[in-house]
């Protein structure tokens, strides 16, 4: 007699659409095949015991910034590092992004898949950046989403980088227009400016002054005019890192009239405050924007429970101490960016449940809704049919960020003051175990391009 199944989970608690339950999960080439009642008589080539275990989707980093380049230099880790470190904490997709560049669009995008290819142990998309609205520039956006690039990134801010509000309005036409999505680094670059002009004339550049120069007003700004665009074009908007309560105030504001705004969030601002710019190695939390007050962290949480805010990313981007903490008393001279890849899940899983808002919401807000957003079919979802990326937390293990920084080969860690409960104890990505027992077992070029779904698509799981 054949087995029925490749792998049966057995006797977990299984995060699924209806609620938590204890149940077998039996997955077949990759993908799951059956939800079975505990202990269900049904043969299979191996079985997994969970009991005691929590069972969720596999996390969905939507917002990752691997072997980044900068001024010249890229961050330490490459896709195997990066990757691995993800899974450990419990992220089986990642959403990176395709670094501006000279030449045809479509082949840095094809390009960057290569790279991410060779190496990566879980799956992955990825963001291509746009700078321009130049004719090739609009000609190119039809192929690139047809190829599974749906969902972009523009900056209104950075000089080297942005997008005036012309060029905006003709990016997210041509986005639309093949059912993209249009997303946004959302800051008001004049007003950063000023602010910025103001605080070297009062002599405001310690690091502890980094926050007032960018302040979260600059983000509500720019958030109420991308949402205009996308209020006359007809299209959703993805903002990229809501950091507070200004730029949340901004996307209530923006879909209470009907505008589908998406925002992201970070776990940085869901854990951390503007506190830590006082701390002796403040170097570390110079991100973009900056950490808000404890409030706005309340305030984002708040979001995240009322569904304002679909999804968390991490941000990673991982810059070595020394290129990060320079000596200098100007916060200019550091890098924004810090790791922080293995960390999401874990601290979304404590947070979710100390904060009483249960397994539930920590699918949702780690993997599912942001599946459903960015179009990532077969994602975020415990049922039959979709991918068997599963993870099998022991609520009661501890997770600490010292694990994260030797597991990624970073220098430091912004949570590395944290302990939290909740920690991964298996992980697998479409059915085949990448950690045992909190050790890696992946393997290199194991993870696979995820071609995302045009809007339209979105929310189907074949």
């Amino acid at each position: 007699m054949s087995d029925a199944y490749d792998t049966i989970v057995r006797n977990g608690l299984v995060v699924g659409q209806t609620g938590a339950r204890v149940q077998d999960v039996a997955i077949t080439d990759g993908r799951i095949a059956a939800l079975l009642p505990p202990d269900a008589a049904a043969p299979a080539a191996a079985e997994i015991d969970a009991s005691g275990l929590v069972v969720t989707p596999g996390g969905i980093d939507t917002h990752t910034h691997v072997r980044w380049p900068h001024d010249g230099i890229h961050t330490t880790d490459d896709f195997l590092s990066a990757t691995r470190a993800a899974v450990l904490g419990g992220t089986t997709t990642i959403v990176d992004f395709v670094p501006p560049g000279d030449g045809d669009l479509l082949n840095r995008c094809r390009n960057r898949v290569d790279e991410a290819a060779a190496a990566a142990v879980v799956d992955f998309g990825f963001h291509p950046i746009l700078t321009s609205a130049d004719e090739a520039t609009l000609k190119a956006i039809g192929a690139v989403i047809a190829d599974g690039f749906t969902s972009f990134k523009m900056y209104t801010t950075y000089e080297d980088r942005r997008v005036d509000d012309g060029a905006a309005w003709y990016l997210m036409k041509a986005i639309a227009a093949d059912g993209g999505l249009p997303g946004f680094h959302a800051e008001n670059h004049e007003l950063l400016k000023s602010v910025l002009e103001h605080e070297v004339q009062e002599g405001h550049l310690g690091v502890e002054h980094y926050p007032r120069s960018r302040p979260g007003l600059a983000e509500a700004e720019s958030i109420q005019m991308i949402a205009l665009y996308a209020k006359r074009i007809g299209t959703p908007a993805y903002i990229f890192h809501i950091s507070g309560s200004e730029a949340l105030d901004a996307v209530q504001a923006a879909r209470a009239a009907g505008v589908q705004i998406f925002a992201e969030t970070c776990t940085h601002y869901l854990t951390l405050d503007d506190s830590c710019f006082r701390r002796p190695d403040a170097w570390k939390y110079v991100i973009s924007p900056p950490l808000r007050g404890a409030s706005d962290r309340e305030d984002l949480w708040a979001g995240v429970t009322q569904e304002a805010i679909v999804s968390v990313g991490s941000d990673h981007c991982a810059y070595l101490r020394d290129a990060k903490n320079v000596p200098s008393d100007d916060h200019r001279a550091i890098p924004a960016g810090a790791p922080g890849i293995e960390a999401r899940t874990p601290l979304l899983f404590a947070g979710c449940v100390d904060r009483g808002l249960g397994y539930d919401a920590f699918v949702a807000v780690s993997s599912s809704r942001a599946a459903k957003v960015l179009g990532l079919p077969h994602k975020g979802v415990i049922a039959p049919g979709y991918d068997a990326d599963l993870v099998l937390w022991d609520p009661d293990a501890e997770w600490h960020a010292d694990l994260a920084v030797k597991a990624s080969s970073n220098t430091f860690s912004l949570y590395d003051r944290m302990t939290t409960r909740g920690r991964p104890k298996h992980v697998l990505l479409r059915g085949t175990a990448a950690v045992r027992d909190g050790e890696f077992v992946g393997r290199a070029g194991t993870g696979r391009f995820i071609a995302r779904r045009p809007r339209g698509e979105v929310g189907s799981s074949r």
